[in-house]
């Protein structure tokens, strides 16, 4: 195992929100995911997110991680992740400030995650 490659163990995501086969693409993954907040909690899941930020980018295998905001929609965040493969994303939710941020989201977010896995084609 390398720092480029890391090994695949399991799916540390809630309720499996990755599926197995982008965990195990040798090649690049996207995701476009959105969240809403419960009423009364946009702030503070505003915070949550703004925290995983800079790190994640600083992670090995991101290359894109953005995160916007809907004006019409307050309290709504589309995010929208590109990983070098899925053995980079799924290092990347392992991660222990990860997984501080999912637990933490879970009271905070308004039904599901939303994501939507993407071949990218360039």
């Amino acid at each position: 195992m390398t720092e480029q490659e890391p090994m695949i163990t399991n799916n540390p995501v809630p309720d499996g929100l990755i599926p197995a086969d982008v965990l195990a693409s040798a090649t690049p993954v996207a995701v476009y995911g959105y969240a809403r907040a419960r009423a009364g909690k946009e702030t503070r899941l505003l915070d949550e997110i703004q925290a995983v930020i800079s790190p994640t980018r600083e992670e090995a295998g991101c290359e894109q991680y953005v995160v916007h905001t809907a004006g019409d929609e307050p309290g709504a965040f589309a995010f929208y992740e590109r990983w070098s493969s899925g053995a980079h994303l799924l290092a990347h939710v392992s991660q222990p400030f990860m997984q501080k941020y999912f637990a933490a989201i879970a009271d905070l977010v308004d039904g599901r995650l939303e994501a939507h896995w993407l071949n990218p084609v360039s």
